[in-house]
């Protein structure tokens, strides 16, 4: 799942305008961004595994501390709590709480049984839509659509050609990742993952006042 994040963050600007658009992009990939640290930290490990999934060769090993149940819940308490003590805020605070939750329960849907339940446990869930690759791509890429709409009808936004850019990016990179060649290497993924902050300040930009 990868735009398919980014449609909740851009949809969310129908329930609470305050947080902006790069804070949202934030909580809503909050656990992506975690994660590749803690590859490269060796917390947690994953291979390329060519026919893992239809739709994606990346086989994720072991990733308690970013992707659990648990982990998911205690990070977007974390997310709540610290918003809301700088912005007393408490409508944004809880709506980026639930979008940093949301990651994991939009990865139950397209995982295989790779997401633990806590880095506690060995039970793990996922309902493997990567391997229907059809229904896959319709849901995100639609849910993407959803978003990219509601955002652009709720907030109107000033710098029209960098928002609609970032769309077209977007797309871009979700066709990429569907059709390109398997990653070279663990250490490539994980440091390229590192560029998601890009498309914060991408946001932060079409935003700015």
């Amino acid at each position: 799942m990868f735009i398919g994040h980014y449609a909740l963050a851009l949809s969310a600007k129908k329930i609470d305008k305050l947080p902006s658009l790069a804070i949202m992009f934030v909580a809503v990939q909050f656990l992506d961004l975690l994660w590749p640290i803690f590859v490269l930290l060796g917390l947690e490990t994953f291979e390329i595994e060519v026919g893992n999934t239809a739709l994606t060769p990346l086989n994720f090993v072991s990733y308690p501390w970013s992707h659990s149940l648990l982990a998911a819940l205690v990070w977007g308490l974390l997310f709540l709590v610290l918003y809301f003590g700088v912005t007393k805020n408490k409508k944004g605070a809880v709506l980026l709480g639930v979008l940093v939750f949301s990651h994991w329960v939009m990865d139950l849907l397209v995982h295989r049984p790779d997401l633990p339940l806590s880095p506690f446990g060995s039970t793990k869930v996922g309902l493997g839509l990567w391997n229907m690759p059809v229904v896959a791509i319709i849901l995100e890429v639609g849910l993407f659509l959803v978003g990219v709409f509601l955002y652009f009808n709720t907030v109107r936004p000033k710098r029209k050609i960098a928002y609609w850019a970032l769309i077209g990016f977007f797309l871009l990179i979700h066709v990429m990742n569907l059709l390109g060649p398997a990653p070279p290497s663990i250490d490539a993924v994980a440091w390229s993952a590192n560029a998601m902050w890009i498309f914060v300040l991408w946001a932060w930009w079409i935003e700015k006042e």
